[in-house]
């Protein structure tokens, strides 16, 4: 807890019930502060993981193993891990190791994922900064606090650069993680880290956003989701571009103004123009890279942004240059966030009680299924690993 209540009740009446006024006060203070802490729990002394291995051609795949639980360093904390969830980068990760120009380090018994969401069951001896029995989630990267990003910083993300999550119990650095919001279930803390964080970064916290400005998202993946919620809640017009005309009707009760099929309109940066008469969207969300990017800088309005995201056709694209510098237009890369941004998201999602949406979840022993669904695509918003 951040803050500290006096709270003063006064019982009139005659011989009230003690009961009845015990369970008054429990009431108060759970609307005040919170739930209660749970019980210290027993830690046990070893704990399934989901570990980069070689397989018997030789490539890296994923393994649920049984290891020790690891002790806490002076910095570190340990976390009972409740939920994690999945990204795109897990399975370019994979992609990445196992192609033969690969760098020759060994990942082996690397932990995989970047995003959790737990319960802090134990603290190293110089940490000050949470307490065992805390909510928290994981963060993308390990020691990224606020600024600008760093290569230092970088080469420390979760899942990536070093250790992921996918575990019952984890260590964490101290600066690696941060507190759940208000109201979420760990399932929907868990979707936070890495896909809602992108979105705030390309949206309201970047300073993309206003009230009444035009937002185009591309795709119903997790962070297209989330930028349609995070844009939407700000008070912009969102447009939608998707596969599936399915799809486009579901975004719509989520706060989407149009949809775009792209298979039937391939030329949807025209569309996007007839549907603002011309002035284009004041910021794009590009997901595709270099399959969508001619379409997305067709799209954008005369002094607009196009945040790059992702790649998912390619990272290879060539940026219309000639068509930014007469659009007076920006294209702007984006890479997660820091600890700080995370916080100011966590405040913006708790004021307008935003929930993430997850359209699957699966236990840890079913992460194959979950593995392949997450490459098949053929979903909405966030795939979740409930432990």
């Amino acid at each position: 807890m951040d803050a500290e209540y006096v709270v003063h009740v006064t019982v009139i009446g005659v011989r009230p019930d003690a009961k009845a006024v015990v369970g008054t006060i429990e009431r108060i203070l759970a609307c005040l502060c919170g739930p209660s802490p749970a019980a210290p729990q027993a830690i046990p002394t070893t704990t399934r993981q989901v570990v980069l291995a070689k397989n018997a051609e030789g490539r890296y795949a994923w393994s649920l193993v049984q290891a020790a639980v690891p002790t806490a360093g002076d910095h570190q904390v340990l976390v009972h891990v409740h939920a994690v969830s999945l990204q795109h980068g897990e399975l370019e990760l994979l992609d990445s190791l196992n192609r033969p120009s690969a760098q020759a380090r060994d990942r082996s018994g690397q932990l995989v994922c970047s995003d959790a969401a737990g319960d802090v069951v134990a603290v190293g001896k110089l940490v000050t900064s949470v307490r065992t029995a805390a909510r928290v989630t994981s963060l993308y990267f390990a020691d990224y606090l606020e600024g600008t990003l760093t290569p230092e910083q970088q080469s420390q993300g979760h899942g990536y650069g070093i250790n992921g999550v996918l575990g019952d119990y984890i260590l964490l650095e101290d600066t690696g993680i941060a507190p759940m919001p208000q109201g979420l279930t760990y399932e929907e803390a868990a979707t936070l880290p890495t896909a809602a964080l992108t979105a705030w970064m390309a949206t309201v916290g970047g300073n993309n956003v206003r009230h009444g400005s035009t937002v185009l998202v591309e795709g119903t993946g997790g962070i297209s989701v989330f930028a349609l919620q995070i844009s939407s809640a700000a008070g912009a017009q969102v447009i939608v571009t998707s596969s599936s005309d399915e799809k486009l009707e579901r975004v719509r009760a989520l706060g989407a103004h149009d949809g775009i099929n792209y298979k039937n309109t391939p030329a949807w940066g025209d569309r996007v123009l007839e549907l603002t008469n011309g002035h284009g969207a004041d910021l794009v969300v590009d997901i595709g890279g270099k399959a969508t990017l001619e379409q997305s800088i067709k799209s954008v309005a005369y002094g607009g942004t196009v945040a790059l995201v992702g790649g998912l056709g390619g990272y290879g694209a060539e940026i219309p240059a000639m068509e930014l510098i007469r659009k007076v237009a920006r294209a702007q890369g984006i890479y997660a966030g820091s600890r700080a941004d995370y916080l100011r998201m966590t405040k913006f999602l708790e004021a307008h009680r935003l929930h993430p949406f997850i359209e699957r979840t699966y236990t840890l022993e079913n992460y194959e299924a979950a593995l392949k669904d997450l490459a098949a695509g053929n979903f909405m918003g966030k795939l979740v690993i409930r432990l």
